[in-house]
Formats: C-alpha cells, sequence, structure tokens
C-alpha cells in the first residue's frame, strides 16, 4: 500500500513538474533567475541580431528619428531645474553605442545599445525609462510581468524595429 502511495505521489510531482515548466510564466521567471548570473553589460536584454554594419544600423536608426520626429526624446531632467537633451552616443568604455528612442502614447524612453563588426550587429532593447524624468528605468525581460514584456517587445518591433529593418534593407550598399 505504501509503495502505491509513493508512486502516486512521485506520479503527480512529476506531472506538476511538466506543467509548470510548459507554462511561459514560469519558463519566463526561470528565465530571468538565471539572467541574475548571465555575465555581460545587458544580462537581461532582448537581443536581435542584424545583418548589416554597427554602422550601418546607427545610421538607420539616425534616419528613422529624422523621418519620424515624436521618436526623437524631448528634453529629459534628473530634477525639475535642469532640463538637458539625452544624446545618443559610444557607452563610456567605448564597446558600445548607446541610442534613445521616445515613445510618446506611453510617454516614456526606450533604451538601445547597439555593438557590432562590418557584417553583423546586435541590436540590444535595454530599458524602458517611465516619463521624461531620469531615474525611472526598468529592464526589459526582468522588471515586467510575463504578458507586460511581451506587450512591451511586441510594440517595440512592431513600431521601432520593423521601420529600422526597412531602412536597412532599402539603403543596404548606399552609405
Amino acid at each position: 500500500m505504501t509503495k502505491r502511495i509513493l508512486q502516486t505521489i512521485i506520479s503527480l510531482l512529476l506531472i506538476t513538474s511538466a506543467i509548470l515548466l510548459l507554462n511561459n510564466t514560469v519558463r519566463y521567471e526561470v528565465t530571468k533567475r538565471l539572467n541574475m548570473i548571465s555575465a555581460g553589460s545587458y544580462a537581461f536584454s532582448e537581443s536581435y541580431e542584424l545583418p548589416y554594419s554597427e554602422t550601418n544600423v546607427i545610421k538607420a536608426i539616425e534616419k528613422f528619428k529624422d523621418r519620424n520626429p515624436k521618436y526623437k526624446v524631448p528634453e529629459v531632467s534628473i530634477s525639475p531645474k535642469d532640463a538637458f537633451l539625452l544624446e545618443d552616443s559610444k557607452s563610456e568604455n567605448g564597446l558600445w553605442f548607446i541610442a534613445y528612442l521616445y515613445d510618446s502614447n506611453y510617454n516614456r524612453i526606450l533604451n538601445i545599445a547597439i555593438r557590432g563588426d562590418e557584417t553583423n550587429t546586435t541590436l540590444e532593447f535595454v530599458s524602458i525609462n517611465q516619463g521624461l524624468q531620469i531615474g525611472n528605468w526598468k529592464d526589459i525581460n526582468r522588471d515586467f510581468s510575463y504578458d507586460e514584456n511581451q506587450k512591451i517587445k511586441n510594440n517595440f518591433e512592431k513600431d521601432y524595429l520593423k521601420s529600422i529593418k526597412n531602412i536597412l534593407k532599402n539603403n543596404k550598399g548606399f552609405w
């Protein structure tokens, strides 16, 4: 009798474990925990591989913002008295190009990091700052629920990345 109870308990535990592993929210939470020990500058960011040079990706982002001024970040501040422009530039260590896009629909700033060579570039969707007062950053793939994170990434891909890829595709070799 006790052998049968033990077998039933083990079976239930295995079934429960399988269900949890298949659940997107649970996988997302487990991945977040594993990313805590990941190496690198942007362990939680969402990565997009682009078959273009880093220079061309940066130029495409600049062109995207020139064509769509609403995506340029307006003046920001740390306190109400010190407004300044948040400019795209190389990171302090020189390894990444950091760019910012404005989402006027939600009044938030998107932070992306770009790193590549002459043939391939990684674009990292890093974080979002709510509002124009700097200091309210939340990391993608870490600080949002699974559903909210998916919505944010889908909006980024649809509203920004798709257009940037089109610029790259239509201007390949013409920079």
